[in-house]
């Protein structure tokens, strides 16, 4: 039997904001000891595929390349929030108003998609336009940190293309790879 392939659709941030914001999280990083994203791991998630068998990896691609790229929106990532909250969070999260909602049909026609054309479940949750900063496992920030969580820069930028991306798990965390 084939490996299994675990993938999602995405968004994601070109160098320059990338660059920017890995240059803003430089600055939070040693505030805090928590498990914070690497630069090379800034995405929005359309959909989580989950662990999916090649065959319908393929599926997949056939039915995202139409809507690769699509018309371009601004998408503007403004503030932290967390999951659930800040007062207990699990996930530290970069999110904004500006391109939310074009997200979010971006998504739903993407979860529509794949459901049509490649047969796989429709997401349960509602969509919620954020990028994933850091992941805790203790639920109380440092002060300090939650301090600079309020002075965020605007990270803003043109997007008009999605990726499928495989997410292999290692010790050392996700190593991505773009499949298209």
């Amino acid at each position: 039997m084939a490996e299994l392939v675990r993938a999602f659709v995405a968004v994601r941030l070109p160098g320059h904001v990338a660059d920017e914001l890995e240059n803003f999280l430089a600055e939070l990083r040693p505030l805090a000891n928590i498990r914070w994203v690497r630069r090379e791991q800034f995405h929005i998630t359309l959909k989580f595929l989950g662990e999916v068998a090649p065959s319908v990896i393929e599926q997949v691609k056939d039915a995202l390349e139409p809507m690769k790229y699509f018309d371009p929106f601004v998408i503007e990532l403004d503030h932290i929030g967390a999951f659930p909250n800040l007062a207990s969070p699990r996930v530290l999260w970069l999110g904004g108003e500006r391109g939310a909602a074009e997200l979010g049909r971006l998504a739903r026609k993407v979860d529509d998609v794949l459901n049509e054309e490649a047969g796989l479940e429709r997401e349960a949750k509602k969509f919620r336009a954020h990028m994933t900063l850091a992941r805790l496992k203790e639920s109380r920030l440092p002060e300090e940190l939650v301090r600079r969580l309020g002075e965020v820069p605007d990270f803003s930028f043109e997007c008009g293309e999605l990726v499928l991306m495989r997410s292999q798990l290692t010790p050392r965390g996700p190593i991505y790879s773009q499949l298209l």
